[in-house]
């Protein structure tokens, strides 16, 4: 394991997190897409295919059931509150969640055995931040039509908006949010538009690359709209 680089409040890590997950603190949230271990040669939608296949994984079952499923439950435990995107296939492998909702693509996204694919499950690790501060409820799943960037050479970035989604749902501005599948930095991107912390971890050196250029293109050009609750958080019991 390499020393980390620091990116404004982004800490980044090239390596196994096997290895660096032991070696971290508590953290408020974990905000992470893990590969979904269907054999990913590139997404085939109806605007084509990317063409890009994964570096240094082997997007199996098996792999998934070794590799992510153990290093999810270790970042999970880090924290309060906790978001992943599991994939459909291989979702049942995972520690089963707290809470299992949804994002929901009216327009479909990739295709699947029964055509276009219109939802991914979304996990809930831990307690909700803003029901646990007194802050009311929020919806636990959302729809979208956004479209990813293609241009982003990694077999599977989310795009932005989602990702933006998912840390707003789990952590307040401020905290610190972990991403122990870095993958292109999507998350450490949304983390700098929106005022939190970021640990990221990534163990393929050119999507470590990418994900550092991304996250200092996204502080060189700061959301001027990130701002504080408007509601005065009343803390309570975070405990599970």
């Amino acid at each position: 394991m390499s020393e980390p680089v620091i990116i404004g409040d982004a800490t980044l890590y090239l390596g196994d997190c096997r290895d660096i997950l032991p070696t971290l603190g508590k953290v408020d949230a974990v905000v992470t897409d893990p590969p979904y271990g269907i054999g990913y040669k590139g997404s085939k939608t109806k605007h084509g295919t990317n063409g890009f296949a994964y570096v240094s994984f082997d997007d199996t079952s098996e792999a998934i059931k070794a590799i992510c499923v153990p290093a999810i439950r270790e970042a999970m435990a880090l924290a309060r509150s906790g978001v992943m995107t599991p994939g459909r296939t291989n979702a049942h492998l995972y520690d089963t969640p707290r809470v299992m909702s949804a994002i929901f693509y009216p327009s479909g996204a990739n295709l699947g055995p029964w055509g276009f694919v219109c939802s991914q499950p979304l996990f809930y690790y831990g307690k909700c931040p803003y029901l646990a501060m007194g802050m009311g409820s929020r919806p636990d799943g959302f729809s979208t039509t956004e479209v990813t960037d293609r241009a982003i050479a990694h077999p599977c970035p989310k795009p932005l908006g989602v990702i933006k989604w998912m840390v707003d749902r789990v952590s307040f501005l401020g905290e610190l949010v972990l991403d122990p599948f870095m993958g292109s930095g999507t998350t450490g991107v949304a983390c700098a538009k929106m005022g939190r912390k970021f640990i990221g971890i990534e163990i393929e050196p050119k999507y470590f690359d990418i994900a550092c250029r991304r996250i200092e293109a996204a502080y060189a050009e700061p959301d001027m709209f990130v701002s504080a609750p408007t509601v005065k958080p009343k803390q309570e019991s975070f405990d599970v």
